[in-house]
C-alpha cells in the first residue's frame, strides 16, 4: 500500500519522538543512582515486545520472529545492545547535553561505513563536512593529557556500533521487515539482560564504595514503586519514541524530516540546566555547532547524491 507523503505532519511527528527520547534518557539518569543498567534495558525490551505485539495485532499485520539473516541479525542485535549499555552508562559520569551531543556523531560513521561496505562514493565536500563533524566531538569532548575522562568516549563508541548495525540493517531490510528487526533486539536484549541477572541480580558482585560501578552492579530490585513507575515510563518513553520516529520516516521526506532530530540535542540542554544545573563549556558550543553543520550538511549532500542509507534512519530509537 502506497503511503501518503505528510511532510509537516511527519515534523510534528519527529518533534514529539525526539521530546520523548529526551524524557527517557533524563528518567535513566535520574534513575541510575538507584537501580542496575540491566534491569532497565530487561523492562524495555519486555515491555516493548508486549507493546509492539499488541499494536501489530491492532493494525493486522503479522508477528515474524524469524530472520532470514542469522548470523548477520546476532552481530547486529549484540552491537545495539552493547552501544546503549555504553550509552546509558555514559549518562552516569557526563552531562546529558553532553553523552546527547557526542552520540550524534553516528551519520558520519554511517556515511563513512556505507563507503567502505556499500560502495558508496563519498567526495571532497561529503569529505569536508565529515572533518568538521569530528573536530566538532574532539571539542565538546575536550580531551586533557593529563586528566582525560575515559567516559566521553562511551556515547561515541555506542555511535559507532549503532552505525554499524544499521549498515547490517540496511544490507537485511530486503528479507526482514522493520517490525522483525526491532523484534530481534527486544528478544535479544531480554535474553541477555535475565541471564545478567541470574548471575550479578542478587547484589554478591557489588562494592558500595566503588560509585563508578554501581549502575552495573546493583542488586536487582522492585520493591520501590517509584522505580516500577519509573521503569514503566522509561519503557512507554521508548516505544512511543519508535513509533513517532519511523512513523515520520514513513510519511515524510526523510531530508525535510532527518535534520530535526537535533532537536534533541537543544531539548537534553535545557533538562541538564534545569535539573542538574549542568551545561557545555564554550569548546562544547563550538563543537556542538560543528557536529550539526556537519551531520545536517551530510544529510542534504546525500539527498543529492540519491543516498539513501543516512537520510532514511532515525538517528535515535
Amino acid at each position: 500500500m502506497q503511503v501518503k507523503e505528510n511532510t509537516p505532519k511527519a515534523i510534528i511527528l519527529i518533534i514529539i519522538g525526539m521530546s520523548v527520547v529526551a524524557c527517557q534518557d533524563t528518567l535513566i539518569k535520574l534513575l541510575s543512582s538507584e537501580t542496575n543498567i540491566f534491569l532497565i534495558l530487561l523492562f524495555r525490551a519486555l515491555l516493548g515486545i508486549i507493546f509492539l505485539s499488541i499494536f501489530l495485532k491492532i493494525k493486522k499485520e503479522p508477528i515474524i520472529f524469524k530472520t532470514k539473516f542469522p548470523a548477520l541479525t546476532l552481530i547486529r542485535v549484540f552491537l545495539f545492545y552493547t552501544a546503549f549499555i555504553l550509552y546509558f552508562f555514559s549518562l552516569t559520569k557526563l552531562s546529558l547535553a553532553t553523552a546527547v551531543t557526542l552520540f550524534f556523531v553516528s551519520p558520519f560513521f554511517i556515511t563513512i561505513l556505507s563507503m567502505i561496505f556499500l560502495n558508496e562514493t563519498i567526495g571532497f565536500r561529503r569529505w569536508f563536512a565529515l572533518v568538521i563533524g569530528f573536530i566538532g566531538v574532539i571539542l565538546v569532548m575536550d580531551p586533557k593529557i593529563n586528566n582525560f575522562n575515559i567516559y566521553a568516549t562511551f556515547p561515541v563508541i555506542c555511535a559507532f556500533f549503532y552505525a554499524v548495525s544499521m549498515i547490517i540493517q540496511k544490507k537485511t531490510s530486503l528479507e526482514d521487515s522493520l517490525y522483525s528487526q526491532v523484534f530481534h533486539i527486544y528478544i535479544f536484549a531480554i535474553l541477555i539482560s535475565l541471564i545478567i541477572g541470574l548471575v550479578i541480580g542478587n547484589g554478591s558482585y557489588n562494592d558500595p564504595s566503588n560509585e563508578h560501578l554501581q549502575f552495573i552492579f546493583r542488586a536487582w530490585y522492585l520493591s520501590n514503586i517509584n522505580i516500577i513507575f519509573s521503569l514503566f515510563l522509561i519503557a512507554i518513553s521508548g516505544f512511543v519514541a519508535f513509533l513517532c520516529i519511523f512513523q515520520a520516516y514513513r510519511i515524510g521526506s526523510p531530508p525535510s524530516v532527518a535534520p530535526f532530530e537535533y532537536i534533541l540535542i537543544a531539548l537534553s540542554l535545557i533538562l541538564s540546566w534545569i535539573i542538574w544545573q549542568e551545561t557545555l563549556n564554550f569548546k562544547g558550543y563550538v563543537g556542538l555547532g560543528f557536529i550539526v553543520f556537519g551531520g545536517i550538511y551530510t544529510f542534504f549532500r546525500e539527498t543529492q547524491k540519491h543516498v539513501q542509507i543516512t537520510i532514511d534512519k532515525p538517528l535515535r530509537r
